[in-house]
């Protein structure tokens, strides 16, 4: 065989093997969606239930039926909460899968990561994190959080506005980007509305000492302290603030990272009465979220909590967008029609999820307080 022939019969089968990766569904038969969260580590308060939640919401995709009568089939891997992990299983799913749609990674350390990746690659991705840098890696990655001005500002200004707040205290993992949004956001809403700032104090995702750090501010005549960072290590700060001595009466407060059982049971009493902002509440009238809860405690034998119901809406975004994609959906497909999402029928917020030019989504929020080792709305 002639070197001018090789070439071509590579190419061809290069051609050919994009065009499957980028048509999966063209049989209508079997569509592969690959679902990747950090189900161990760190992050694994709030990827386990995600993970758990979006294979729900596929099974009953699968069970009420596809256009074409096509199926679902799911590949699901574990990020860990690591960057490199994430890159590669992204690779994994649009090569060796031949995925046409992505649903993940658990937080913005990540997606900021596999972004750029997804473009590349040209395949869809919905991450349920909230970093802006998301979407600026291109037109092929999408986040399912609002922007932290609409959820965690909204914190900023109750504590202001309902508890009469007017020195707080701001600590942060320096190493997430979502969480310095968050932490920006809180902010700038408490300045914003008469508070004043004491500190921004940045802490590590791997910290557990935070005696020096406890001391000092307890040192201080502080109204209210607000943490970005995971569930546990967040419950075990504000743990290590009243061992310090920081007042009781010291409202305690964080963003949704914290909406998570985690938080409540590592926390114990030190967080009791401390309110978090949630894209989502348990005591929703959403008919959408009954049916989700009985499902979610029937498939898992426990309630859902907020990343359940964040991942749960992941997925239901996702599908939708392969519904209308049509019977022979491909990735280019999908992603058009994620692009154009509106009115999206969700469990979290108002119940319906909306992107605006910009792709930015939104659904509203609550503010929802801990009480007798439960969350409920605040008041």
């Amino acid at each position: 065989m002639n070197e001018t022939r090789r070439h071509w019969l590579l190419a061809t089968m290069a051609a050919a093997a994009a065009a499957t990766a980028g048509t999966a569904g063209a049989q209508g038969a079997e569509l592969t969606v690959g679902v990747f969260n950090a189900t161990t580590g760190v992050y694994a308060f709030g990827g386990v239930p995600i993970q758990n939640a979006m294979r729900l919401a596929i099974e009953q995709a699968n069970k009420q039926g596809l256009p074409g009568g096509a199926r679902i089939k799911i590949v699901e891997g574990d990020t860990a909460g690591d960057k490199a992990q994430t890159i590669t299983l992204i690779n994994q799913f649009a090569r060796r899968d031949n995925a046409i749609l992505l649903l993940g990674p658990t937080t913005s350390v990540e997606a900021v990561s596999g972004a750029p990746v997804s473009n590349a690659l040209q395949i869809p991705m919905i991450s349920t994190s909230s970093s802006a840098e998301i979407l600026d890696a291109g037109p092929w990655s999408f986040k399912v959080g609002a922007q932290a001005t609409q959820t965690t500002g909204r914190l900023g200004r109750y504590a202001v506005e309902k508890l009469g707040v007017k020195r707080a205290l701001m600590v942060f993992d320096q190493g997430n980007e979502g969480y310095i949004a968050q932490k920006n956001a809180m902010r700038d809403a408490l300045k914003s509305s008469g508070a004043q700032i004491l500190a921004d104090e940045g802490i590590q995702a791997s910290d557990s000492n935070f005696l020096p750090l406890a001391t000092k501010i307890a040192a201080q005549d502080v109204d209210a302290v607000f943490i970005a960072a995971p569930a546990e290590l967040s419950a075990n700060f504000f743990i290590q603030l009243l061992q310090a001595g920081v007042s009781p009466k010291t409202r305690f407060m964080g963003p949704a990272s914290l909406a998570s059982q985690g938080f409540i049971k590592s926390g114990g009493k030190a967080v009791e009465n401390a309110y978090v902002v949630a894209d989502y509440a348990a005591t929703s009238a959403n008919p959408v979220n009954a049916a989700f809860t009985e499902a979610y405690k029937a498939r898992y034998g426990t309630a859902p909590d907020n990343w359940a119901a964040m991942g749960y809406s992941t997925a239901l975004i996702g599908i939708q967008a392969i519904r209308n994609a049509g019977p022979n959906p491909d990735r280019a497909k999908v992603r058009a029609e994620l692009a154009k999402s509106n009115k999206v029928p969700v469990v979290i917020g108002d119940g319906l999820w909306t992107l605006d030019a910009g792709r930015q989504p939104s659904y509203g929020a609550a503010i929802l307080q801990v009480k007798n080792g439960a969350f409920v709305s605040a008041p």
